[in-house]
């Protein structure tokens, strides 16, 4: 280690001090007689005078060579911490000289030699998170003072903010301390938003709230209210005994803003995952009742927020989009859509029937005309649906006019709580004088139909240019040879069934998908439609895409090992070969399990399908 400098200087003062060496110091201890050495080491007997004046001289000798070597040492010790010092302040100016190096090359970087509408259009890919996150804009913007130039520059990149609370709460955090943090950050974000474009709020908040989270959600966001065109809001689950009524609690002060806080409001996502108990209250959301521009709103409730007292209060008579997951109940379905007249779009996923020991539904006497819907999707689940009369009362008082697409079918829990039983179609879309003009796209999955209604449906639809077919009212092959029969029966002066058909998919659940001699019927029935598509020249549009999807119902664990290999391809084959190589139709074969099969078929829910993919389904 380096020495001191009061250190240095002290041995510098000893061997300046240090007697001159003399030369004979080492010739005389030499010249000592070996013998007085040889016969003290041989006897015991006490010296003698002469032995212990050589002895004293000896030592004497050493005691000086010790010495001698000690000064040595402290030279070299001198020469040492010269040493150091020389090479610490080389390495001190290597450092510095690294730093020059290093700023240079920085300089000469990437990231500061982009131009400013190339870091621009790289920023607009971070996330709109108020977190503490990597590609968020406010870390992007700590790059170097070009790119905090160009955050700054580009305003567009603040006026989407994502918060996820609680992130400024914590334990040694005062109430006002919280509530502050939470504010602070929507005023930072906002402040900096383009004046121009409207705003983008997303919050996702779990369990563990404050109210102070709350009140200052409340107090950020209405300085900017009156911009914001879309806004999420998300109650994520934490737990199995996740609870959202402490949620509502903390976030009363922002559910009770006056109505008409969001004027400018277009888009409303509200998504509930947690569980909660039949007999909690849940306070009165008003915030968002008085949007003059709400028109698109998506659901995941409860059932008990839409009864005669409804927690969620909606401009619901002016909506024109709505999609609604989780569980419904018919009553809560009814109370619904009979208050939305002007939808265009509607998504109900699952409507519950009751069960016999349940309370009737209420269901309006009045039927229920929705004049500009074109795209309505729903999934009805309960036990034995073709042998209840209550289910005729609840589809029945719904008129569609205009629907162009249409998908039905038996909601997904179904598939593990009951057996197959289908609903009567022609409840719901009655056939004024036989025909169904509007409708361009149609799925029918569980379905309670016969062959000679099918076949009357698809007659009154010669617009359809996209029909998907899964029943289990219908033989398979019955089925598809029904329509192939049906596509040759018609006279020349006659426009063909299904002449404007773009895409087919037809669903067939087997038994046995590898041994059953009728599964190699199906895939036959199914080449032989297409080819009599495919080949008739009177078609208005050709046919494009053709998928099969087969169902072995007696199939367990991993169904891509469980088939034999190839067959896939082989069936593939089998239907090319019919339909002729030159054909340009893309032809698909899918081999699923049963409850796979849902997934392309039946309607899903759109805030499952958002959650997993990331997008709505459409």
């Amino acid at each position: 280690p380096q020495l001191p400098d009061d250190v240095i200087r002290s041995v510098q003062e000893i061997l300046e001090s240090q007697p001159p060496r003399s030369s004979n110091n080492q010739t005389e201890s030499l010249n000592v007689d070996t013998s007085v050495s040889n016969a003290l080491i041989r006897s015991n007997h006490r010296p003698t005078s002469t032995q212990m004046l050589h002895v004293r001289s000896r030592l004497e000798g050493k005691n000086l060579e010790l010495l001698n070597m000690d000064y040595d040492i402290l030279r070299l010790q001198l020469k040492i911490n010269e040493s150091v010092a020389t090479m610490n302040a080389l390495m001190k100016a290597r450092l510095q000289k690294q730093k020059e190096a290093d700023s240079c090359q920085i300089w000469l970087s990437y990231a500061r030699l982009l131009p400013l509408d190339i870091i621009i259009r790289i920023l607009r890919f971070a996330k709109s998170s108020g977190s503490d996150d990597r590609s968020s804009p406010l870390k992007l913007s700590h790059v170097c003072s070009s790119w905090r130039e160009a955050a700054l520059t580009c305003s567009s990149l603040w006026n989407d903010l994502e918060l996820s609370l609680p992130i400024f709460q914590r334990d040694s955090d005062d109430l006002v301390t919280q509530s502050n943090a939470v504010s602070s950050i929507i005023a930072l974000w906002f402040g900096r938003a383009n004046c121009s474009l409207p705003l983008t709020l997303s919050i996702n908040v779990f369990p563990q709230l404050s109210l102070a989270t709350g009140e200052g959600v409340a107090r950020g966001v209405l300085p900017f209210s009156s911009r914001v065109d879309s806004l999420c809001f998300e109650i994520r689950k934490t737990g199995l005994d996740s609870r959202s009524l402490r949620v509502f609690e903390a976030m009363t002060p922002f559910f009770k803003l006056p109505a008409g806080t969001f004027p400018s409001l277009e888009e409303l996502t509200f998504i509930d995952w947690t569980p909660q108990k039949t007999d909690e209250v849940v306070p009165r959301i008003t915030v968002f009742d008085l949007s003059p521009r709400l028109c698109t709103v998506i659901l995941r409730a409860q059932s008990q927020w839409f009864n005669d007292e409804p927690s969620l209060i909606l401009p619901w008579a002016q909506l024109t989009r709505l999609e609604v997951g989780g569980i419904l109940t018919t009553s809560s379905f009814a109370n619904i859509i009979s208050q939305c007249r002007q939808l265009q779009k509607a998504i109900f996923c699952h409507v519950m029937m009751p069960v016999d020991e349940d309370e009737p539904p209420s269901i309006p006497e009045q039927r229920l005309t929705l004049p500009h819907l074109v795209d309505f999707k729903l999934g009805l689940s309960g036990p034995d649906l073709t042998d209840r009369d209550d289910i005729n009362d609840i589809l029945n008082f719904i008129l569609l006019p205009a629907v162009e697409k249409l998908a039905l079918s038996r909601a997904i829990p179904l598939l593990q709580l009951f057996p197959y039983h289908g609903f009567p179609i022609y409840s719901l879309v009655p056939l004024p004088g036989g025909t169904f003009p509007p409708l361009r796209r149609l799925t029918l999955s569980f379905a309670d139909i016969s062959l000679e209604e099918l076949l009357q449906l698809l007659n009154g639809c010669p617009l359809l240019e996209e029909l998907s077919l899964c029943l289990n009212s219908i033989v398979p092959d019955s089925l598809l040879k029904a329509l192939t029969r049906a596509e040759h029966s018609q006279s020349e002066a006659t426009v063909p069934l299904l002449s404007d058909l773009k895409s087919f998919a037809f669903g067939a659940q087997m038994e046995h998908l590898q041994r059953n001699e009728n599964v190699h019927n199906v895939v036959s029935a199914f080449g032989d439609l297409i080819t009599s598509w495919t080949s008739d020249p009177s078609r208005r549009h050709p046919l494009s895409k053709a998928l099969l999807c087969l169902c072995d119902l007696f199939l367990d664990g991993d169904h891509r090992r469980s088939f034999t290999p190839g067959l896939k391809a082989q069936f593939e084959e089998a239907i090319l070969h019919k339909i002729g190589e030159k054909s340009q139709v893309q032809i698909s074969v899918e081999l699923t399990e049963y409850q796979y099969m849902s997934h392309l078929f039946d309607v899903m829910d759109p805030i499952e399908r958002r959650r997993d993919n990331d997008s709505y389904f459409h």
